[in-house]
């Protein structure tokens, strides 16, 4: 049973997290699923269906992003929002044909693409000057997610 003490943190914590970190935490989770699931596939039903909800996540995670782009236009530049449109569309292509060919390795791709805009996500934040245009900002991800 957690202290009343570790509930009250919990909920500030959740309360004041800001959009960056949601992202980042977001992020982190679709590559930390995927390539747990790449590094100890098993066939049969039980590795397919972790398989699965590896590429669901990380498929609802890049819906969200586009969703935003196309919620926020304003949001980055056009050249931005029209890289990161063709990006998703290549994350639903490939999503769909690693759901259609199960194969572990082919979720690599769509680990590395994380890891970069992951990386992108941290140094957004940092204080250096930056070489590459930021990210646009996603919608906070529902309950759940």
């Amino acid at each position: 049973m957690q202290s009343r003490g570790y509930q009250t943190y919990a909920t500030a914590q959740h309360t004041t997290i800001g959009v960056r970190e949601l992202e980042r935490r977001a992020m982190a989770r679709a590559i930390h699923e995927l390539s747990v699931v790449r590094d100890n596939y098993t066939p049969g039903k039980e590795g397919y269906a972790l398989y699965t909800d590896a590429l669901k996540f990380n498929q609802k995670l890049w819906t969200l992003i586009q969703s935003n782009i196309v919620d926020n236009p304003t949001d980055g530049t056009a050249e931005l929002r029209a890289n990161f449109l063709e990006l998703s569309l290549f994350v639903d292509r490939h999503t769909l044909q690693a759901l259609r060919d199960p194969n572990p390795e082919s979720l690599t791709a769509l680990i590395d693409i994380n890891k970069k805009i992951s990386g992108g996500l941290f140094s957004n934040d940092s204080k250096t000057e930056q070489t590459t245009a930021p990210a646009p900002a996603m919608a906070p991800m529902p309950s759940g997610f």
